[in-house]
């Protein structure tokens, strides 16, 4: 991706189909690559990235739950997630003193539905989801923060919501 207004590094290119057309995966994969492509073009520049609508962090006791909803990454890809999520703070928040961690989302493409062929570890689908961790660092480049969350002895004992930037609608 070209580094001036996050702009694809060359033109859109999309198959052209005409009657008795050998067709392979690799035009599948060009066909759905170009949707996808401007579709991300489409989030980020008149969207931005940021929540969309939930993805409400709350208190959980030694735990986080994350409601479900929808984000948009930097890199203008959909996350979504379509249920709560309950995820344990690590053990390094057990200790007396008040530590500071972050909640993050970041999309992820997971291989799906295995089929037999002569190619080990071919599948038919991908499935796009939406991983929620916690952080001792803010992402750089991979994630989008969700919340900030303080802990002492290993319970929450605070959350900053505010850090999430919601895109406007």
């Amino acid at each position: 991706m070209s580094d001036r207004l996050g702009l694809p590094d060359g033109p859109p290119v999309r198959v052209n189909y005409f009657d008795g057309q050998l067709l392979s995966a690799d035009d599948f994969r060009t066909e759905q690559h170009y949707h996808r492509s401007m579709r991300y073009l489409h989030n980020r520049m008149l969207h931005g990235s940021g929540i969309v609508d939930g993805l409400d962090v709350e208190d959980a006791g030694g735990a986080v739950l994350v409601r479900p909803g929808v984000a948009i990454d930097a890199l203008g890809r959909e996350l979504v997630l379509p249920e709560s999520v309950h995820i344990d703070l690590p053990p390094e928040a057990a200790v007396e003193e008040q530590t500071g961690w972050y909640v993050v989302a970041t999309w992820e493409e997971v291989p799906s539905a295995p089929v037999a062929t002569g190619n080990a570890g071919a599948f038919s689908r991908w499935i796009e989801r939406c991983a929620i961790s916690i952080r001792c660092t803010a992402p750089e480049d991979d994630g989008l923060v969700l919340a900030t969350v303080g802990a002492v002895a290993g319970i929450v004992a605070g959350i900053d919501a505010s850090v999430g930037m919601s895109v406007p609608r």
